[in-house]
């Protein structure tokens, strides 16, 4: 009966991955830039982020800009670069999915202690089922330096648009219960979903190098994790704006140079 019970999942698994994946080539086919104005060509992978937390390092950030120095853009022609994605909670709730479905099916949590316990994995299903429908649309990010604006849509439609000093790259800062501290580097933006280019690293002066080099291959502001720093580099400023609180001026023998354990990086 419970062999009967797995072999019944186990088809339709394959089915739901089969519809799944029939979907996501059928996303990739949906015009880019749709009513944007903006050019359409295809950027590279649109999986390219989905890199595991204990992958998405700083060595791993500066290999990619060893492939691509727009990354996780790709430059579509000069001043023009595009970036095409799928949120990582789509693989989350794909396994969340399964793995619940598979518990469900099998039974091995149906009762603990004389309860009804099969609930719990049910609930999972609609979270995982939540999930992945929700993050099946593509979303594509626009800097276009040649009209000095940003365009964000979502499976073609546009949720946002603005000027280049709302788009940037920032260093964030975390501390355990110990007062270590750990440092992600983010691609951050008016109404943009934070994406993640290093998940967590200890190594400081490394990070801000990577951040700085990809902001300035982009052509886009990079700020420190301190909100007033003399580290912070503005290339754009808010149409009409002469200060800004949060910029401190650069003192000489202030900023040391970055230690020679930058250069492994080799970006």
């Amino acid at each position: 009966m419970e062999h009967c019970r797995l072999q019944q999942a186990g088809v339709a698994l394959e089915a739901f991955f089969s519809r799944v994946c029939a979907r996501l080539r059928v996303l990739g086919d949906v015009p880019k830039g749709r009513g944007s104005g903006l050019p359409t060509t295809s950027a590279g992978s649109p999986f390219h982020l989905w890199a595991l937390g204990f992958l998405c390092t700083e060595r791993h950030l500066a290999k990619r800009l060893k492939n691509n120095g727009f990354y996780p853009f790709t430059q579509q022609q000069p001043g023009v670069f595009v970036l095409e994605y799928y949120l990582d909670t789509l693989w989350k709730g794909l396994l969340l999915f399964f793995v619940c479905l598979v518990l469900v099916c099998s039974g091995f949590v149906r009762q603990v202690e004389k309860q009804e316990t099969w609930g719990f994995p049910a609930y999972g299903m609609v979270v995982g089922l939540w999930l992945m429908i929700s993050s099946l649309p593509r979303r594509r990010l626009v800097l276009n330096h040649m009209r000095g604006m940003y365009h964000f849509s979502i499976q073609g439609r546009t949720v946002c648009q603005g000027s280049m000093h709302l788009v940037y790259v920032r260093l964030a800062l975390s501390s355990d219960a110990y007062g270590r501290c750990f440092f992600q580097l983010v691609l951050c933006g008016h109404k943009l979903e934070p994406l993640v280019l290093v998940q967590v690293s200890e190594r400081y002066e490394q990070m801000e190098y990577l951040g700085r080099y990809i902001a300035r291959k982009l052509n886009i502001n990079y700020f420190d994790y301190l909100a007033t720093s003399y580290r912070h580099v503005v290339r754009h400023w808010p149409v009409g704006a002469s200060f800004s609180p949060g910029i401190v001026l650069r003192k000489k023998g202030v900023y040391s140079r970055p230690s020679s354990s930058q250069s492994d990086l080799e970006v």
